[in-house]
């Protein structure tokens, strides 16, 4: 009898083991990953990423079209949201400024186009895809990207005193709304650089 009492005791301390053993393998392992995985935040598509956006910043050095309205609603990763009027719904059109020149021009443009579903277009092509204009202190450029759910006017500004690239940017159903905002949203964009000296709008 104790023989079989001893043999039945390890019997019992070798099974338990054994089950907390798969327990670690099979349940706590996988729920870890899951949840490293679900915690990870995904960037907006719609929106300009950078470490170096400064919000609350003052300068405005931008000439705001007539007509155009701007939105109090504060909305993230932006310096300011304004409403270009339009037949239906307003135009929201994004100004944004980021941290060196954002990867160029190049890199740039492949990540609108990817966004409006189209392929990557490499250097040779960049001069067709995009306009460029320059004063002193600035670079700058602007391109309409049309794909298959609507258009996108967008251009960059680079601001060599300040070492940053400002955006202004807008996202339209068609080609008929495009050719309305366009001239307005470039020559905000452009204005940047030519009020520059004024100290702003």
């Amino acid at each position: 009898m104790p023989a079989r009492a001893l043999l039945f005791f390890v019997l019992v301390i070798f099974l338990h083991a054994g089950c907390d053993e798969t327990g670690v393998q099979s349940h706590e392992v996988p729920k870890g990953v899951e949840r490293a995985i679900l915690s990870a935040p995904e960037p907006d598509p719609g929106t300009d990423q950078s470490s170096d956006v400064r919000a609350s910043d003052p300068g405005r050095p931008w000439t705001v079209p007539d007509g155009w309205t701007e939105d109090p609603e504060p909305r993230q990763m932006r310096l300011a949201t304004y409403l270009a009027p339009n037949a239906g719904d307003p135009v929201e059109v994004a100004v944004t400024r980021f941290a060196g020149r954002v990867g160029g021009e190049l890199a740039n443009i492949n990540r609108w186009r990817g966004q409006m579903g189209l392929p990557p277009i490499d250097e040779s092509e960049l001069g067709a895809a995009i306009t460029r204009f320059s004063s002193p202190g600035f670079e700058g450029y602007e391109a309409r990207i049309a794909g298959p759910g609507g258009v996108m006017l967008t251009s960059g500004v680079y601001d060599e005193a300040i070492d940053q690239t400002w955006f202004v940017r807008a996202m339209v159903p068609d080609d008929e709304v495009a050719d309305r905002l366009e001239t307005d949203l470039f020559a905000m964009a452009r204005s940047i650089a030519s009020n520059a000296d004024e100290g702003g709008n």
